[in-house]
């Protein structure tokens, strides 16, 4: 009886640890696709902004969520950030861009996961987190004269 117990443990055991690297696995693969949508969503945030500016970038963001999915999540944080960076020229921020509104676009889309408003406000706010720094970081590329 002990035997079989010890074996089941050790095969429980080794269940749980495969199971948790295949999940991780999962989540590599998750976050890496994630983060080259972000950069993608920043690169032709950027690119928007530098043709038509912050009109333009709203109506792209606009147009992007008349067929939404993640990707126009990661447009709209990044338009948003570039919005907010102009207004130190002193432009005002357009309201599209307010965060209530970013944030509440987010939320809408969020809403049917399942995982309820905390999780997913925790998940907006790790968006606008890499979110800025990729921005930092192709701002730097620029000032550094690297594509």
């Amino acid at each position: 009886m002990k035997t079989k117990a010890i074996a089941f443990l050790l095969a429980s055991i080794c269940f749980t640890t495969l199971s948790e690297k295949a999940i991780a696995q999962d989540t590599s693969e998750v976050a890496s696709t994630v983060s080259s949508e972000v950069k993608r969503a920043v690169f032709d945030a950027l690119q928007v902004y530098r043709k038509s500016g912050i009109s333009g970038l709203a109506d792209a963001v606009s147009e992007c969520w008349r067929v939404p999915r993640d990707f126009c999540l990661y447009l709209d944080f990044a338009s948003r950030r570039i919005a907010v960076s102009v207004t130190y020229t002193g432009t005002p921020l357009e309201q599209y861009f307010y965060t209530e509104s970013v944030s509440k676009r987010g939320r809408i889309w969020l809403k049917p996961n399942g995982r309820g408003q905390v999780a997913n406000d925790q998940y907006l706010d790790a968006v606008d987190q890499v979110m800025s720094r990729v921005l930092i970081n192709q701002r730097d590329k620029m000032f550094n004269g690297s594509p």
